[in-house]
């Protein structure tokens, strides 16, 4: 059996909302300064293979009619 958290300390030790707040923007920024080389990634991928999906049907359609 574990034994149970201790209890909160009282409120006047505890950190206002304020620097709660505080303290995470400045450990992790915000969500928009997060990086974006994956969806870059993910994007590129998507339009590489959808011009060769495109490119391929051409050819065959070129192909099937010749």
């Amino acid at each position: 059996m574990t034994t149970p958290p201790p209890p909160d300390p009282p409120s006047e030790e505890r950190p206002s909302r304020e620097e709660l707040d505080r303290q995470v923007r400045d450990r992790y920024g915000n969500w928009r300064d997060q990086p974006r080389g994956l969806a870059c990634a993910v994007i590129a991928a998507f339009m590489i293979l959808t011009t060769a999906a495109f490119a391929f049907a051409v050819v065959a359609v070129v192909m099937a009619m010749s």
